[in-house]
């Protein structure tokens, strides 16, 4: 019986590992200029929001997504993709 828990455990691990947005193939598809809605449609909701407003003038944020110890960060500026990274 604890053989089957174990393995039941490693296939619950591995489904989750899967199910994971945070890929090379989706940081791909994000491209400079997409809207928030359409990166969100491709990563799902951010683990991690922030904002900064510059001078009033320009509205900066950063959102992350994570899955284990990989990182996919995306700086928007007026909620259009500035800048990305993923490592």
């Amino acid at each position: 019986m604890n053989m089957v828990r174990r393995l039941l455990l490693c296939c619950v691990i591995g489904l989750a590992a899967c199910s994971s947005k945070v890929t090379t193939e989706n940081y791909d598809k994000i491209s400079p200029g997409m809207s928030r809605e359409e990166v969100h449609a491709i990563l799902g909701k951010p683990d991690d929001s922030r904002a900064t407003d510059v001078g009033g003038v320009l509205s900066l944020s950063k959102e992350t997504w994570t899955a284990g110890n990989q990182t996919l960060t995306v700086t928007y500026g007026n909620n259009k993709v500035a800048l990305k990274s993923f490592n």
